[in-house]
């Protein structure tokens, strides 16, 4: 049976293509493998499927000055404007009009596809309430004034959105697979009702289909809530992991399926259990460790441990990290030899559930011959979840052994990841009002470093990680080292996103760093980015999402332009990009258009993105006329689909997606058939 997803998306790789799966779980695919160059690709690198069709980025801008910050007082540099854009190739080469630019795992899109939830938030923003001081701010383009409870979702969950997934989940009303699968995650993220369990624990009936079982296993781990006042009781959920155990331990499931049931134990790790808050955690931990010493296959296995590193840390005894750390270290897993990317998972876990003393097993195991690549990367990432563990002078020495590391590496992978772990000590750093990492590491000055004068692909990443840094310390820091490192690295990233050694892509990291970093003064520079019609069109889509980050309340002009793009351009991912933006900047008013669009539109790819479009805009007022596709016989089953699965995106109860807890610091280079399908889902 024909399934339906998208590919190549939510990293500017080049525009939509549809194939399998992830449509029907209710999400979308966000890896690009299928945009990876095959020249670009490791031998050991998964086959990507087919690429899609080439897009047009323009020509790349000259490199121009933002401006000189003011002698004394801001740690913001003031806002400036590129100059017009010309000709000019960066040093990867640069761009040419009709070609898409070429794109390899190492490049930063890839990082920012997996992390993006928790750094735009943009439900948090759907769901603010609204300044009445600006009634522009909530202007459809009807021009008529809607109160800011209109727009929320939450008041039509139980009206409108449970129904309907009630509704679609019935096979007689389904009609379609992918239909009644994307219902199965739909109700699970937005149901408050423990009667629901049985019904979505229905789903995983062996007379069904695979598809619908796989989505019944995660809609089970999707019933995680991050607020105490909307969790489902210990019991309840106590009920759910045994189901979610008996189907991973029964060889008569798909090994997907099964893998599918091992996340969803991981996503329920941080919530209740027994009659206390979490008083049979160690239990469930030490059942996953038990589970961990069979001979499973590969997949099954980096499951488990995906599991295990969801769990609360304080659920992990001393003997069940050793497990990990011989994995790690030595190539062992229990009595047999660790294979494949199984030892990666292992260091990815140890970065969740490892003490301060992982820190240093951890460095000089990134640095050992004995470690392969993929393994490597992970330990870079891993060194950076450690952060928050320690003192603020054993941050010192980890960031001081990371650079040391990053002067030698040869491997582009673990470099990019060991750059966002030093901003991630330096974050910490900045939380703890201490300045060694900046003074005693200089932390500050090497990612400039790398920023400015870095290797290619290196640039984008350390973009990303002074961003991430600026955006900790905020706007009024009162520490006068991290003023300067803010001024600093604001001054860079607007410097970058002219420059003209840069290609437009990387070039697109620097605005998205502008959004990051919640710099509103550089609003007009990226306003000039998405005016230029002669602009890339990826440059353009972040430089709107940074727009909505950037700014603390509405932006008329802003808001404006953004609509005008996203109706105007053919680009079916800048349209994506510009309704997030849209939704950042709490503008509905691009609704009525988008759903018109999605009434004429002729090709189930534009079809896609338009509900997708109307989903990251949140608006309630789209929820009846998109149950109404749903429930038209006469729309194709695979736009019922489609629709399905944007409604479940609209009434996801959680701010945060709880599949982020996933995909967030994964190495997405050491991947398998059952991980590359959970990421892609939303």
């Amino acid at each position: 049976m024909k399934r339906l997803a998208l590919f190549g998306v939510l990293v500017a790789a080049a525009s939509f293509a549809l194939a399998p799966d992830a449509f029907a779980h209710g999400g979308q695919f966000k890896a690009p493998g299928g945009a990876v160059d095959p020249g670009q690709r490791a031998p050991e690198d998964p086959t990507p499927p087919p690429p899609p069709p080439p897009s047009g980025p323009p020509t790349t801008p000259s490199p121009t000055d933002p401006g000189k910050p003011g002698p004394t007082g801001p740690t913001t540099p003031p806002p400036s404007a590129p100059p017009p854009p010309t000709t000019a190739p960066g040093e990867l080469g640069g761009t040419q009009r009709g070609k898409a630019a070429g794109l390899s795992y190492d490049q930063w899109v890839f990082w920012y596809a997996y992390n993006n939830a928790e750094l735009e938030n943009l439900k948090d923003a759907l769901y603010s309430k609204i300044s009445s001081d600006n009634p522009l701010a909530v202007m459809g383009s009807s021009g008529s004034n809607q109160g800011s409870e209109t727009h929320d979702v939450r008041t039509k969950i139980a009206s409108d959105l449970i129904p309907a997934m009630l509704w679609a989940r019935d096979p007689k009303n389904a009609r379609h697979n992918d239909v009644e699968s994307a219902a199965y995650i739909g109700l699970a993220k937005m149901t408050k009702d423990p009667t629901h369990i049985d019904l979505i624990r229905e789903g995983l009936d062996k007379k069904f289909d695979q598809l619908i079982k796989e989505s019944a296993a995660l809609a089970l781990g999707l019933l995680r809530r991050a607020k105490p006042e909307d969790q489902f009781a210990g019991s309840d959920l106590d009920r759910v992991r045994g189901t979610l155990f008996d189907v991973l331990e029964d060889d008569d499931y798909e090994t997907r399926v099964r893998c599918f049931a091992a996340f969803a134990i991981g996503m329920l790790g941080d919530q209740a259990s027994g009659s206390g808050s979490n008083s049979k955690a160690a239990e469930h931990t030490a059942r996953l460790f038990t589970l961990l010493e069979r001979d499973w296959n590969d997949e099954i296995t980096t499951a488990i441990m995906t599991a295990i590193g969801l769990q609360d840390p304080s659920s992990v005894t001393e003997p069940q990290r050793n497990v990990l750390r011989d994995c790690v270290t030595k190539g062992k897993l229990g009595r047999g030899d660790a294979k494949g990317i199984v030892p990666s998972e292992a260091a990815a876990t140890l970065g969740r559930v490892g003490t301060d003393k992982d820190v240093d097993l951890l460095l000089r195991a990134i640095g050992s011959r004995r470690t392969d690549r993929f393994t490597e990367s992970s330990i870079a990432i891993a060194l950076g979840k450690l952060a928050p563990l320690i003192a603020s002078e054993q941050r010192t020495d980890l960031a001081k052994g990371i650079i040391g590391y990053l002067k030698k590496s040869k491997n582009q992978q673990a470099t990019n990841f060991a750059l966002i772990s030093l901003a991630y000590i330096a974050m910490e750093d900045v939380k703890a009002g201490k300045t060694d990492a900046f003074t005693a590491a200089k932390v500050g000055e090497y990612l400039m470093s790398s920023a400015t004068s870095g290797r290619p692909l290196e640039k984008p990443y350390g973009a990303l990680a002074l961003a991430l840094v600026a955006r900790e310390i905020g706007d009024m820091p009162t520490v006068e080292v991290f003023g300067e490192f803010r001024h600093k690295a604001i001054t860079t990233l607007r410097e970058g996103v002219s420059s003209g050694k840069l290609t437009a892509r990387d070039q697109a990291a620097f605005a998205i760093g502008l959004g990051i970093a919640k710099d509103e003064g550089s609003v007009g520079l990226l306003m000039d980015v998405v005016k230029d019609r002669k602009e890339n069109w990826e440059k353009q889509g972040y430089a709107a999402v940074a727009i909505g980050m950037a700014t603390p309340g509405t932006n008329v002009a802003a808001s404006q332009l953004i609509r005008e793009t996203l109706v105007k351009t053919n680009e079916e991912e800048l349209k994506i990009r510009c309704a997030t933006a849209l939704g950042l900047l709490k503008d509905r008013g691009a609704l009525e258009m988008l759903l018109k669009e999605l009434k004429d539109a002729d090709t189930q790819s534009l079809k896609g993105q338009i509900a997708l479009s109307i989903a990251k805009i949140g608006d309630g007022r789209s929820i009846p006329p998109m149950v109404q596709i749903m429930k038209d016989t006469k729309e194709k089953d695979l736009t019922r689909a489609i629709v399905t699965a944007a409604l479940g995106v609209i009434g996801d109860m959680e701010l945060i997606p709880s599949l982020n807890r996933i995909s967030k610091d994964i190495n997405y280079r050491a991947m398998n058939d059952s991980r590359n399908e959970i990421v892609s889902i939303l």
